[in-house]
């Protein structure tokens, strides 16, 4: 089936899970950031006191992540995606009305848990489920919807907290999930025989999270991915939150590496979607050990060479590293451990991922502080990025041995 005729023939799932990607975005570091200037004035912060009421707000969401995620394989989909939607909006209405720090700290820890969690998690993990044929080419076209709202909702945002308040920039949101993102959510999965798991989640006998988790640890193929799953998002998040001091560093203007963002999202966004057919054709697990190398060749780039175009090729090449794990990772936890319970698989990585972008910004912080060059920095990714990558390597043999779950 070819990628057009198969978006066509099941554009409501898709479009569905492409809404949860989109909407996302008012959980994600990239939008959050944009309001920072704004709450340190209003709650009188330094940026080291919020940075700290940050990390520990996604930690938290993160924490909740493994129990709330594990729910999707046993309730129903329309059910489950509604509450989640509910979540985020609830988030939004309580940061616009945020009087205290304390509500600023829960506003943030239900939208880092609703948005860049639990939305994330329902898309993939409903990709992942429903389309077993074609389920690289579901996952790559659910994934747009990252990129969009990176391309989109910046500049919209940035346009309404020049006209209007930052608190009423947050009931326009909430307002837009209200009646835009809830209704589409309970339209598309109305049909609650259109996504009916394949096994019967009133009556499955299902093992206690806690024991489903042990037994995924004790798979000896788990110690060879989870790093190499984590180190996109650990370095992205850390070397991003400090691009101003990266762009000095190197020899960029701000101007510059804000303009090299557009490789970053059209990167992702083709990346993203050529990975679908091919892990179709050969599977994500053929796939995974290589998708690290894009993203060490942009740290080498703008470690070796000087330019303006290095900005660019950083840029880019990280891109195509984040499209590449955003399709292909819950297509490999489908292919490593099966679909009955992927919620619950992929609920557990995604917290070790969202711990690992909670602790990145100490670390590159520190090592800032610590006057560390950012040469130096970009060498410690690297470094650690190819060993993650290497040691992914070592799947090949269990799978050989085990077969695909």
């Amino acid at each position: 089936m070819t990628f057009i005729t198969f978006a066509l023939k099941e554009r409501r799932l898709l479009s569905f899970a492409v809404s949860f990607t989109f909407f996302s975005s008012f959980g994600q570091t990239f939008l959050i950031s944009l309001f920072v200037p704004f709450f340190l004035i209003a709650f009188e912060l330094n940026n080291a006191t919020f940075g700290t009421l940050y990390s520990a707000a996604t930690l938290t969401g993160a924490a909740a992540l493994p129990w709330l995620g594990q729910w999707i394989d046993r309730i129903p989909l329309r059910q489950y995606s509604l509450y989640v939607a509910t979540g985020l909006l609830f988030a939004s209405i309580l940061m616009a009305i945020s009087w205290h720090i304390s509500i600023l700290f829960i506003s943030l820890i239900l939208l880092r848990l609703a948005g860049q969690g639990l939305s994330s998690h329902t898309a993939s993990a409903t990709m992942a489920r429903y389309f077993d044929g074609h389920r690289g080419k579901a996952l790559s076209i659910s994934s747009l919807g990252y990129p969009l709202g990176e391309a989109i909702l910046p500049i919209i945002l940035a346009g309404m907290l020049v006209m209007f308040h930052w608190r009423t920039t947050w009931v326009f949101i909430a307002a837009l999930i209200a009646l835009i993102f809830i209704p589409v959510t309970w339209y598309l999965v109305r049909r609650e025989n259109h996504v009916t798991p394949e096994v019967d989640i009133k009556t499955t006998d299902f093992k206690s999270a806690g024991d489903y988790y042990r037994d995924i640890f004790a798979d000896r193929r788990t110690p060879y991915v989870i790093l190499a799953t984590i180190m996109p998002a650990f370095w992205v998040t850390g070397l991003f939150l400090y691009q101003v001091a990266a762009a000095e560093s190197l020899g960029w203007t701000v101007t510059l590496i804000a303009s090299a963002f557009v490789a970053f999202a059209l990167a992702r966004i083709v990346s993203g979607l050529a990975a679908g057919p091919v892990i179709d054709r050969v599977t994500a697990r053929s796939l995974f050990p290589f998708y690290l190398i894009p993203m060490i060749t942009g740290f080498l780039i703008a470690y070796n060479f000087s330019g303006n175009w290095t900005a660019f090729a950083y840029m880019g090449l990280i891109g195509v590293t984040m499209g590449l794990g955003s399709t292909m990772k819950a297509a490999l936890w489908a292919e490593m451990f099966g679909t009955r319970l992927i919620g619950t698989v992929q609920s557990l990585f995604s917290t070790i991922m969202v711990f690992s972008t909670a602790l990145s910004p100490f670390l590159v912080g520190w090592m800032l502080d610590a006057s560390y060059s950012m040469h130096s920095i970009l060498m410690i990714a690297v470094i650690s990025s190819t060993v993650a990558g290497v040691l992914s390597f070592r799947v090949f043999p269990f799978f050989d041995k085990k077969g695909v779950a």
